[in-house]
Formats: C-alpha cells, structure tokens, sequence
C-alpha cells in the first residue's frame, strides 16, 4: 500500500517566508512572484512533486473539443450527473472544465485515478465558509487545494498544508493600483488557507501564514495571492524572515 502522506511536514530550506509585518509592502511588494505553469493534460502525467506548494494555471477557452471531451471522462459519474442540467449554459460548460481540470491535477498530484479522488469541498461544519479544502487518494493520501478564476484563467493551488488562494482587480493602471489590489487578495486567500478547528475560538498561535503572489498573464488584469498555513517553530531557522539582500 502507498504510504500515507502526513499533513504536516517540515518546509524546506529553500522556501522563502514573506515577513508577517508587512506582506503587502515593503520587502515583499519587490519579490518576484511564485510561477504558475499551465496544467499538463495529459492524464498519464505523474506530477507529484509539492515542496510544499504546485500552482498551476488552466486556460478554459483554450481547450480543442476532444480536450473537453477527454476532461469529462475525468470527472467522477455523481459529478457528470450534477453538471449535466447546465451542460447548455456557457458558464455551466466553464465549471465543469474547472472541476474537471482540477480532478485532473488532483490525480497527477496524488498518483490515482482523477475520478476515483475523493474530494471534500463542502462548507466547514464549524463556520459555514469553504476553507480547508482536501483531496484524499485511493492509497490514503491527502492533499489540500484551492481554486481562483478571472474570466477564462483559472488557478490551481495544491499544498501539502492547508491553503487558500484570492484575487484582487487594480482599480487603475499602475504599479500603485497593482499593490492596492494585493490587500483584498492576501485577505481573501487567508481566509480560505484557516485549518478547520481553527475559523472559530479557542485559536493559538501554533501556525505561521506564509503569503506568496502568484505570477499570471497581464491580460488578465488580477492579483492572486497564496496563503499556507504551516506549523510555527520559531526556533526553526525556516520560519525566520528571509534576507532581502
């Protein structure tokens, strides 16, 4: 049997931490943003490597018919049956290729088959809000992601710790309404990163949030952020605050 990957792993050495005092600005607004690589459709692909975190970008208009077709034989009957009502409606047909691609990344990710995934995006028992969102294989293994679109682009965050991802729109051109529109996306990525058990008192202070901005096409005109939610050891040189040399 595949070994069980545990929720909560020691972050590399490697991996840069935003200081919490100041993430919108400052040292963090010079840092280059993480890259999102488009989706591989190729359903044989085996593309497990987190480190903690993979983002991948999906392009829905970008897809050929038999790319469509294929992507819906990924998705689980119950799933097929759900989206079937809205199969005519233009956004319905966007969302199931959503669902669809990300079941896709989802079992490239976890070595399984993409329908037999299971996925657990229902609203958390303890607030209401979908946060903490997880995909468990076959084999026991889980992973946690997270979804945000503009228009056609959406992005995909898969992370070994709990996750969130948010948008903002600059309200202007500019390098000033860019940083403007990266509050509202940290936010809204943050909340979605909160563990559940964690979204509502007693909290602590056992968890560090390391907030990252995702690199897209500028033709879309968005901010997105990424936000994990990580075990805090502050005697972990990981977690101290990264030069800015």
């Amino acid at each position: 049997m595949e070994p069980v990957v545990p929720d909560h792993l020691p972050l590399p050495a490697s991996f840069p931490i935003v200081p919490a005092t100041n993430p919108d600005g400052g040292w963090g607004a010079q840092r280059t943003p993480l890259p999102a690589p488009p989706l591989g459709l190729d359903p044989a692909r085996c593309d497990g490597g987190l480190d903690p975190l993979a983002l991948r970008t999906f392009v829905v208009s970008t897809l050929s018919p038999e790319e469509r077709r294929a992507l819906r034989e990924r998705l689980a009957p119950e799933e097929r049956a759900h989206f079937a009502a809205e199969m005519a409606d233009l956004e319905g047909e966007c969302l199931l290729m959503v669902r669809a691609g990300l079941r896709l990344l989802l079992g490239q990710m976890l070595d399984a088959d993409p329908g037999a995934v299971v996925l657990d995006d229902s609203p958390c028992p303890h607030c209401g809000h979908p946060h903490d969102l997880t995909a468990t294989s076959p084999a026991g293994r889980r992973l946690h992601f997270a979804t945000v679109g503009r228009g056609d682009l959406i992005v995909y965050a898969i992370c070994r710790f709990s996750v969130g991802l948010g948008l903002g729109v600059p309200d202007g051109p500019g390098r000033k309404a860019w940083l403007g529109a990266r509050r509202p996306a940290r936010l809204a990525a943050k909340r979605q990163a909160v563990a559940r058990g964690r979204c509502s008192p007693p909290r602590d202070s056992s968890v560090e949030y390391i907030v990252r901005y995702v690199d897209t096409a500028p033709e879309y005109d968005s901010v997105v952020s990424v936000v994990l939610e990580v075990p805090f050891r502050p005697d972990d040189p990981v977690f101290r605050d990264p030069s800015t040399d």
